[in-house]
Order: C-alpha cells, then sequence, then structure tokens
C-alpha cells in the first residue's frame, strides 16, 4: 500500500482518538472509512493480494464499530472466500479482530465465525512468518464477552487451541506475553479466581519504562496484525488484560492494587479501567 493511500486512510480512521468524539463524530468517521475504501476497490488503487484483504478487513471493522452485524456479515464472508483463495499464510486474516467477532456474534453469526476459526486453526500451519497473527485470532476467540450468547461447547475448542498455541510458543521472545493474555482470557471465560496472575503481571512492570515503537502500518494491515509488539506494549496490553479479568470476576480490589502497582512503574491511566474500578 502507498503511503499516500496510508496517510488518508488514517487520517479518516481517527485511529487512537474514539474516546474523544461524539456518537455522531465517530459514525460518520467508520462510514468515511467505508466510502473512501470502497473508492479504492474500484478505481483500481488497490490492486494486490494484500492491499485488498486490508480494504476488506477495514470494511468489516467500520461495520463492527457501526454496530451492523448483517452488513458486515456480507462483506466478512467475501472477505473470507477472497483469503481462502491465497496462500494459506494469511488464513487467519478474517478472525484476528476481537470487534468484528463480538459484533457478528450480537447478530448471530457466532457459528459462521466459529467455523471460520476452526477450519483456519487446523488447516493452517503456523510458523515463523504468521504465528503473531494466529496469536491475535486465539486472543480473539478466547475472549468471551459476558452479555453474549456463546456456546459453551465452543469456549472449550477455543481454550483448546489457544492452550495449544500458547505451548508451541516456548522458545518464542513473546512466549510470557502469550500466556499472560491467556490467562487473562481464561479468568474470565471459566470464572477461574484460583490463577494468580498478579505475579505475571510483575514480570512486565520494568518493560512500562521503555519507550513505546511507533508503527507505519494502519490497523488492519498484514504487516500491522502480524508485528512484533514492542515490550512496553506487551506490558501495557497484558497487564490491561490482566485488570479487566479481575473486575469481570469481581476481584475489584485485587485488580485496583495491581492497576494502582502497575501505574508506579508507568502504567497509563485507562479510563475504560477507571469508569469499572472505581
Amino acid at each position: 500500500m502507498t503511503k499516500a493511500v496510508r496517510d488518508e486512510f488514517m487520517r479518516i480512521k481517527l485511529t487512537g482518538q474514539r474516546n474523544a468524539l461524539t456518537q455522531e463524530e465517530k459514525e460518520k468517521s467508520d462510514f468515511s472509512v467505508i466510502e473512501y475504501i470502497n473508492l479504492l476497490l474500484r478505481n483500481g488503487k488497490a490492486t494486490d493480494f494484500k492491499d485488498k484483504c486490508f480494504c476488506l478487513w477495514n470494511i468489516s471493522d467500520s461495520y463492527a464499530m457501526l454496530r451492523k452485524p448483517a452488513e458486515l456479515y456480507k462483506n466478512h464472508l467475501k472477505f473470507a472466500e477472497y483469503v481462502s483463495d491465497g496462500d494459506k499464510i494469511y488464513r487467519f486474516w478474517p478472525v484476528s479482530d476481537c470487534t468484528q467477532r463480538f459484533t457478528l456474534v450480537s447478530g448471530g453469526y457466532e457459528n459462521f465465525w466459529h467455523n471460520l476459526y476452526k477450519v483456519d486453526v487446523e488447516n493452517t500451519p503456523v510458523t515463523n512468518e504468521n504465528y503473531r497473527i494466529a496469536y491475535e485470532a486465539h486472543r480473539a476467540a478466547l475472549s468471551v464477552p459476558s452479555n453474549l450468547d456463546i456456546p459453551y461447547k465452543h469456549i472449550e475448542y477455543y481454550n483448546e487451541k489457544f492452550s495449544e498455541f500458547v505451548e508451541s510458543s516456548k522458545s518464542r521472545e513473546e512466549y510470557s506475553f502469550y500466556r499472560l493474555i491467556f490467562l487473562s482470557n481464561q479468568i474470565k471465560a471459566f470464572k477461574r479466581n484460583d490463577i494468580y496472575i498478579e505475579d505475571m503481571c510483575a514480570e512486565f512492570f520494568d518493560a512500562l519504562g521503555n519507550e513505546d515503537t511507533a508503527t507505519i502500518y494502519a490497523v488492519g494491515e498484514w504487516e500491522y496484525l502480524n508485528r512484533l509488539r514492542s515490550k512496553r506494549n506487551q506490558a501495557v496490553v497484558g497487564i490491561t488484560a490482566a485488570i479487566n479479568s479481575l473486575i469481570d470476576t469481581g476481584e475489584k480490589k485485587r485488580a485496583l492494587e495491581l492497576y494502582n502497582e502497575a501505574k508506579k512503574y508507568g502504567f497509563p491511566e485507562n479510563t475504560y479501567v477507571n469508569k469499572r474500578i472505581y
């Protein structure tokens, strides 16, 4: 994707600024993204396989933000079909995002997402070239909001496959991060209060003082979803997941203690956590 196209997309997408916008402004931005990307597809600016996948992923993402499951489902059918015609390395792309999955499930499309994930997991070799986006897919699968109806047998399946992925990642540099996310998801999915996740979070405290690494890639690009996260990013994402999992299982005291301790090392104020924990 050319820099000009990427820059224009990121300007419209308003990445990282959504909390400061009104609902009307968010919806306007999401519809603008859909319009812009459809223009890219019509005028031939998005021509190769990865560019088209990026476009289809972001159309789905915008419909997810707009909470329009039927439109998301229709686009995601095209996305999954297009990806299935490409190299197997890319098969995790359509199941790499939590918000897209939650919106599909809310519209009654859990079986659709589950079947995409199942086919991908059971038929896609995880290699050095795609294991990071494979993690994104497993994390999305085992993210289980309490307000959504997800069959328990599906949750068990997601847990099994995420566990297998973490076990196979012991030699990889992100192993501790993957394990922290997996156990945070387990705490919420199975209401487990027997996992003392605070010790695992403490291993990441020193990394909170590191400089973060900016990415030149737009959300939804292959290189963005399959990137090496910085040590600070791993720390912030992992500790955030742990805090929210404790809140979700009624362990607010533990969550607050972890939150306050992490902030001593540079963990940022989190608006969502603040609303839930105080």
